[in-house]
């Protein structure tokens, strides 16, 4: 087996911001998405992208998480909301939908986890999700005036196998699930998702057995 090599993985998410009137029951003002989506019926948004791991996996290196760090700019803002979720997620397979995602996260579980009515979504489970992380976001009530509708953080929590993988793509995804409807505008700040870890050759035996089990499980979604 080759020595050990350590990389950093790392995705860059822009920042976006979008508003309506208290009573409209969709984001109206949508200018600066910024290569984020709204979620269909819903206040959310989201934005998905790859992470490209093909040259190792052409080199049959399988990559070695140790670890996972969410760094965000300045600041969150909400006016007139009654809070938010904010979730990052990096999968090995395919993620789901994300009105389904959006449906996890508002009934309080999350990709991996043992959803309200018994089943996850989709094939995700301890194995394929290798890192997650959601911040609750509220408005900052020490600011006086906050016009702006500045948020803080309460509430931090990760999740996450950190398993190895030799899968070619890392899906990466980041959501907005806000608590409630009267928001008038909602600014997500930039961000990145750092994973450092190794890089290595494993056995051929073991390889091919973690690269067949990585192909049957996006297969499954």
């Amino acid at each position: 087996m080759e020595e050990d090599r350590e990389r950093i993985l790392r995705i860059e998410i822009p920042p976006c911001f979008v508003a309506k009137t208290a009573v409209q029951p969709e984001w109206t003002a949508l200018e600066s998405l910024n290569g984020w989506s709204v979620i269909p019926g819903t206040l959310g948004l989201v934005w998905d992208g790859t992470i490209d791991l093909s040259g190792y996996a052409r080199d049959y290196k399988t990559f070695y998480p140790n670890g996972g760090v969410v760094q965000e700019g300045p600041f969150s803002s909400e006016i007139a909301g009654g809070g938010s979720i904010v979730y990052y997620v990096v999968s090995s397979t395919p993620l789901s939908d994300p009105i389904e995602m959006f449906a996890e996260l508002a009934v309080r579980s999350a990709p991996g986890f043992i959803a309200l009515f018994g089943a996850t979504v989709n094939a995700q489970n301890w194995n394929t999700v290798l890192f997650a992380e959601s911040h609750l976001l509220v408005t900052n009530a020490n600011i006086i005036p906050n016009p702006n509708g500045i948020q803080q953080t309460i509430d931090v929590r990760q999740s996450g196998s950190l398993s190895p993988t030799a899968a070619e793509v890392l899906y990466v995804r980041k959501m907005i699930v806000p608590l409630v409807t009267s928001q008038e505008t909602l600014g997500v700040p930039s961000s990145r998702i750092v994973l450092p870890g190794t890089m290595n050759q494993e056995p051929e035996l073991e390889y091919m057995m973690r690269l067949a089990r990585s192909v049957e499980l996006a297969n499954q979604v």
